[in-house]
């Protein structure tokens, strides 16, 4: 059930008027910015409003300007009283709780506001602190040593409160978060081990919703401090994202499915299981034995990117897919597996040719594309990975029919996994 709610811009100005009083006593100023690297989705210079310009000295030629002075425009922001905005300059959590305290229209809690923390009694972010903790925006548990107002945010903090506002501005985002726990992050820090489980739903919802797009080598950052600049940009379009329905985000629904099925395969390609195929999270759990009895593996999960001329799609594509793909219509898939060989000699080509179809292969992923990315693939020399009786965890590439296909693998308890497209 939504609680956004319109018509308190009455509410909204007194408050903001009220705090940026505070703000101008304390010598603070409030905004949002992007980080010390250039995000993916820079703004565009295009229709910057000539009084943002002419109020803030330093942001013409920014990547943000466009942004800075959209939300300039939307009183979410104001500069230094030297005539500055600081674009780069880091941003505090009071600061931020001030911000999206006048971004965000779910409605506020009445009779909960007096909930705050011993260290902010006074300190002139205290109203929207208290604001955003009986929205839900905060969890006080996260601040068990206090809420330390002046500290710098960091990423994750900033994308944990957005989550957050997410979830209480419609229940469809509550669903999302809970089908994306056990999810695939699209960014290689994931393979890293720099992303911790319980942080996995929160960032999912706003890389999936495209309120972060993440840096140009994927990554997310979460633990690096934010900027004025990137607070802008981001709170900008969580405000388009507030209240709506989480079913009409393809990406997040990509990271959905695979946190609840293991795989996106249903959600990015025109392939569908037949009536009594189970599915990649059911076969994951038993062995598949190879036809040849070569080795046995399990199949933990299957990441699909669909290339239509020549051009790598979905929210995957950019961590799984190298630059330089060939032209033509066609679904690349990767598998993580684990897998135990049968036999003294390592021999891809033997393994690849117990399997019973084209849906799972012994194909490494990219050499330094996987590296760089952070993925296990099968090294040059499998021999030195591969040996008999040990098991090993890796992913794989394989490719898929645009049209017609059908692809089947058999567990020995679980049943048979069998897809078909029927797109022509």
């Amino acid at each position: 059930m939504k609680r956004v709610v319109q018509g308190k811009k009455k509410r909204r100005f007194v408050y903001m008027m009220r705090f940026l009083t505070a703000a101008m006593m304390a010598g603070t100023c409030f905004s949002l910015g992007m980080g010390s690297g250039q995000w993916i989705a820079a703004a565009s210079a295009a229709g910057v409003n000539d009084s943002a310009l002419s109020r803030f000295s330093d942001i013409k030629g920014h990547w943000a300007q466009a942004t800075i002075a959209k939300a300039y425009e939307k009183r979410l922001i104001s500069g230094y009283q030297d005539g500055t905005f600081r674009p780069n300059g880091k941003i505090t959590r009071g600061e931020y709780a001030a911000i999206l305290a006048r971004a965000t229209r779910i409605e506020n809690v009445q009779g909960q506001e007096q909930i705050s923390f011993t260290d902010l009694r006074g300190h002139w972010s205290e109203p929207a602190v208290r604001q955003l903790v009986a929205q839900g925006f905060i969890d006080t548990g996260d601040y068990a040593g206090g809420f330390k107002p002046n500290t710098e945010l960091t990423r994750y903090e900033m994308m944990k409160w957005i989550a957050n506002g997410l979830s209480k501005s419609d229940s469809s985002f509550q669903d999302a978060f809970n089908d994306t726990k056990n999810t695939l992050l699209p960014t290689p820090e994931v393979n890293r081990g720099t992303i911790r489980n319980e942080q996995i739903p929160y960032l999912a919802l706003v890389r999936g919703t495209g309120i972060v797009g993440g840096f140009q080598d994927g990554t997310l950052k979460p633990a690096d401090p934010t900027t004025r600049a990137e607070v802008s940009a981001i709170l900008l379009r969580y405000m388009d994202v507030e209240g709506t329905n989480a079913s009409k985000y393809s990406d997040l629904n990509e990271m959905r499915e695979v946190g609840t099925t293991g795989t996106n395969l249903t959600t990015i390609s025109n392939y569908f299981y037949t009536k009594k195929s189970v599915k990649v999270s059911d076969i994951s759990k038993d062995d598949i034995e190879l036809s040849n009895k070569s080795g046995v593996l399990n199949l933990h999960r299957f990441i699909v990117v669909k290339v239509q001329g020549g051009k790598p799609e979905g929210v995957y594509n950019k961590l799984f897919v190298e630059p330089d793909v060939r032209v033509g219509n066609y679904y690349l898939t990767f598998a993580n597996l684990s897998f135990i060989s049968n036999t003294e000699k390592t021999d891809l080509i033997t393994y690849s040719g117990g399997l019973d179809s084209g849906l799972l292969s012994f194909r490494r992923l990219e050499l330094e594309f996987a590296k760089n990315n952070g993925f296990v693939t099968i090294p040059d020399s499998p021999k030195t990975f591969i040996t008999k009786g040990k098991k090993v965890r890796f992913w794989t590439r394989s490719t898929l029919d645009f049209k017609n296909g059908i692809y089947h693998i058999t567990s020995k308890n679980i049943g048979e996994l069998k897809i078909q497209n029927m797109y022509y």
